[in-house]
């Protein structure tokens, strides 16, 4: 009986240790699939976030098919308090496993809630057989509605088909204007060939597809190329009002653009997008007194040293609004509150690179946790490139692992790549941004690893998130090739 307690309290003691410690993760992610059953291999696609009473909505297009190529695409949706717990609520808006309907897919759409507490979504329906003739629709893509009166059961419109002038018209966000009280739907389309976001507007959300009527001119027209801009958002966030796409393009990724007023000149800022290529798809969205954004780091073709595909896991960005109105991606701050317990592998309290040669210094295994890192750079040079490197199957120093984080001096980008092979061939960069490193200045760090993917913020500044699919259960490294520089202060965190 005594030894029976004993070996009970000893248990009960271990384990209060263990939750008082933060080790235990269970349930815990801040990189979600698009369903939270490990088990099932489903992917996230394009988000569409929504934010009321203090929780986070994540609907989105949950990347699976029906019966055959043409059925794909439901709206699943994932709830979140805090950004690291979800709940998964399943499908709420399903595709038709009718050849004719223009619901055989889905694609984006947004969500709002009206004055009298009823849930609205305008999403865009999909048919690539459109144009068949025992189909004939007038085209590929319309634009949808549905109603909720708990974001639980939706019920479809099945008049509501709005039609654009050509196949290319989808990614509806409706929101309502500040100034005029109408609400205003924003449609990715093109007109004669050009690329542009086309506005619609409505004295009420709840009015037939006759009554949304479209504004003469654009809303927006693309000021960089001739790529469709996909998923647009727009909020009004400290006075500022703020436009997000993504460019289906070649650089794939989410862009902004930022005016004094809501009918103002638009700005282009000095750094236009919010990340990089592993950031796409990105909406923006107010979440009481911050502004979010939203979007998926994609699956890798071709295996670990593929490049980025369709869909994948979701990612989160706190935006800072700086004194000029430009936006920088930083940390959600929920992440440094909950990953808190430090924890060791085996970092030294400081690295000194000289540049004259390529250096590297192993550290333990990384575990299965979600990982928070911190560091501090300083007295970097003007030549080479160093960073963090993963995948090393032993615990070698002076070797790298077969992906890395590389802040590169002399090209004054930070890079991520995912097919190293030696310290003279790197491969191709999966992703990349600019960022120009002066010598006299120190930069903080932070990291978040969950999984194969890493979100790099340097400085409040900047980010950088990419996928790396052999982080976890393998060494990695601390590196120069040929880069001066100091880091002090590494500090993990889980």
């Amino acid at each position: 009986m005594r030894k029976t307690n004993l070996l009970a309290l000893i248990a009960a003691l271990l384990l209060s240790a263990c939750q008082e410690s933060g080790i235990n993760q269970t349930g815990a992610t801040v990189f979600p699939a698009s369903t939270i059953d490990d088990s099932v291999a489903i992917t996230m696609g394009d988000v569409m976030p929504f934010y009321d009473n203090g929780t986070m909505n994540i609907y989105h297009l949950r990347n699976i098919t029906g019966s055959n190529s043409l059925f794909y695409h439901p709206i699943a949706r994932l709830t979140t308090s805090d950004y690291i717990h979800y709940r998964d609520e399943g499908v709420v808006l399903d595709y038709e496993e009718d050849i004719s309907s223009i619901d055989a897919a889905l694609g984006t759409g947004s969500f709002i809630k009206d004055d009298n507490g009823l849930y609205h979504c305008f999403y865009t329906g999909h048919n690539g057989n459109a144009h068949d003739e025992d189909v004939q629709l007038p085209h590929v893509e319309a634009i949808r509605h549905a109603t909720s009166p708990d974001q639980v059961n939706w019920t479809k419109d099945e008049e509501f088909m709005i039609f654009g002038y050509e196949d290319d018209f989808r990614d509806p966000y409706v929101y309502k204007d500040v100034e005029s009280g109408k609400y205003c739907m924003l449609i990715t389309t093109r007109h004669a060939g050009n690329a542009v976001i086309k506005r619609y507007q409505a004295d009420s959300l709840s009015v037939n597809k006759d009554g949304w009527v479209a504004d003469e001119g654009f809303f927006f027209i693309n000021d960089d190329g001739n790529y469709n801009m996909e998923c647009p958002s727009y909020v009004e966030y400290n006075g500022k009002f703020y436009l997000a796409y993504s460019e289906q393009g070649e650089n794939r990724v989410t862009h902004y653009r930022y005016r004094n007023t809501n009918t103002g000149d638009w700005i282009r800022p000095s750094r236009d997008a919010i990340d990089a290529s592993g950031f796409y798809a990105g909406r923006l969205e107010k979440a009481g007194e911050k502004l979010m954004a939203f979007a998926w780091c994609a699956r890798l073709t071709g295996g670990n040293t593929g490049s980025f595909d369709w869909a994948g896991n979701l990612v989160s960005h706190e935006l800072k609004q700086n004194e000029n109105g430009e936006l920088s991606p930083i940390m959600p701050q929920t992440y440094k509150d909950y990953f808190s317990h430090k924890v060791s592998y085996g970092e030294q309290e400081q690295y000194s690179f000289a540049g004259e040669k390529f250096e590297a210094h192993a550290l333990n295994k990384k575990s299965t946790n979600v990982t928070r890192m911190a560091m501090t750079l300083s007295n970097l040079g003007d030549d080479g490139d160093f960073g963090i490197s993963f995948g090393l199957n032993n615990q070698y120093n002076n070797c790298l692992g077969d992906g890395m984080i590389s802040f590169d001096l002399k090209e004054d980008r930070i890079i991520c790549y995912n097919n190293v092979s030696s310290i003279v061939r790197y491969g191709s960069a999966l992703t990349s941004i600019y960022y120009n490193f002066e010598e006299n200045k120190e930069y903080s760090v932070n990291a978040i690893i969950d999984d194969e993917i890493i979100s790099v913020y340097v400085n409040d500044e900047v980010a950088l998130t990419c996928r790396l699919v052999n982080m976890e259960n393998n060494f990695f490294t601390i590196y120069s090739n040929k880069a001066k520089v100091e880091i002090k202060g590494m500090e993990f965190y889980e």
